[in-house]
């Protein structure tokens, strides 16, 4: 979840008030101890549970610090200086009771809250430092975000081909919408008023001290969608690939291009997988026929030079795999050969991969004939 961060950070504060109140506490009787009876053991027993504290305060402070530091949100200052207010006397007074190791790690304890009431960025701060932290968690959208900015875009496309068949008429107009769509956010507008200088956008987010990042994340959003958006333009129409068997509708070279990155990423590393890949696209009712021979030619001709497959390969595949649809293989079933499990996962994924939404013509469904405009 993107949200995670701002989350466990928020958790870490609560959790070092916890401990700073339990450490005031231990120590109060701690003094109680050495004015009652003084008994050295009772007193050691003490220190020992106030050295775990000092450790996990110290431990959480460190985190605390690195967290706040490489985010876009509030630095927490004023917290910092609360929590300090709470914990300080205590740390001064526990310290005539320790010894040398012990009171350095008191000292390190009261630098961390001071630099976290002067904010934790100080430490950091250089000539790329603010610009670094706003890339770090652009990355980590674009990592998380881009496959879902990049469905909306194939379906957006898809609503407005009608109005704009024409494919490169399609892009610029869908490289229009989204810089409309990113200027008319919040921090959208903020960018656009900056000059559209990606560093000082950052420093203007630092500076509204936000508490979550849903307004940073609107933002982003729409950035990535702008970004997509013009990297689509510059893509210009491929070759086409010969169709031998899918129905019209099918996106050919769509489709060939990806069974081209599954050879290369070695998701079909052997021949005798495009009986799978075969199997599901049939499975699919995407072909015009049953016939491998035809569905062989167009693996052969469209991915020449980069794989192959022939009818050796399809007579080799057990008949378990030619009996059932792919949906029913399973390792529990006592006839199935041991690559079934194997086969089973390749195919659920290239079932999950070939959606009809992703692969259609625009404007098209593949298993209808006519026309049809998205709503």
């Amino acid at each position: 979840m993107l949200e995670s961060e701002p989350k466990q950070v928020s958790a870490s504060i609560e959790k070092l008030r916890s401990r700073g109140h339990r450490l005031t506490q231990c120590l109060k009787l701690l003094n109680y101890e050495e004015a009652d009876s003084n008994d050295s053991e009772a007193k050691e027993a003490w220190k020992t549970i106030l050295r775990k504290h000092l450790a996990a305060i110290k431990s959480l402070l460190e985190y605390l610090k690195n967290g706040i530091a490489w985010s876009l949100l509030d630095d927490r200052k004023q917290i910092f200086k609360e929590l300090f207010a709470e914990i300080s006397n205590s740390l001064d007074s526990y310290m005539d009771y320790e010894d040398e190791e012990t009171r350095r790690t008191i000292n390190d304890i009261i630098f961390l809250y001071k630099e976290g009431a002067n904010s934790f960025r100080t430490s950091f701060i250089n000539e790329s430092y603010i610009i670094d932290v706003f890339n770090k968690e652009l990355e980590r959208f674009r990592e998380e975000e881009t496959s879902r900015i990049e469905k909306n875009y194939e379906l957006d496309s898809q609503d407005i081909a009608f109005k704009y068949p024409d494919e490169t008429e399609r892009k610029n107009h869908m490289v229009l919408k989204r810089k409309e769509e990113l200027f008319d956010s919040y921090f959208g507008r903020a960018y656009h008023d900056l000059g559209r200088e990606i560093k000082l956008l950052a420093s203007y987010i630092i500076d509204a001290k936000l508490q979550d990042y849903s307004m940073i994340y609107d933002f982003m959003r729409k950035y990535v969608a702008l970004e997509i958006a013009k990297e689509k333009l510059k893509v210009k129409n491929e070759s086409v690939f010969q169709n031998f068997i899918f129905k019209d509708n099918v996106d050919i070279d769509k489709v060939m291009r990806k069974l081209e990155e599954l050879v290369k990423d070695k998701t079909i590393s052997a021949q005798k997988h495009w009986f799978i890949v075969y199997k599901v696209f049939r499975a699919k009712k995407w072909l015009t026929t049953d016939t491998q021979r035809r569905f062989r030619e167009q693996i052969n001709v469209a991915l020449k030079g980069i794989s192959k497959t022939t009818q050796e390969d399809f007579k080799a595949i057990d008949p378990y795999f030619k009996d059932n649809d792919f949906y029913e293989w399973t390792m529990d079933d006592a006839q199935a050969p041991q690559c079934c499990g194997l086969y089973k996962e390749m195919a659920m994924k290239l079932d999950a991969e070939f959606q009809d939404s992703k692969y259609a013509k625009p404007g098209t469904t593949i298993n209808t004939r006519r026309i049809e405009k998205f709503r």
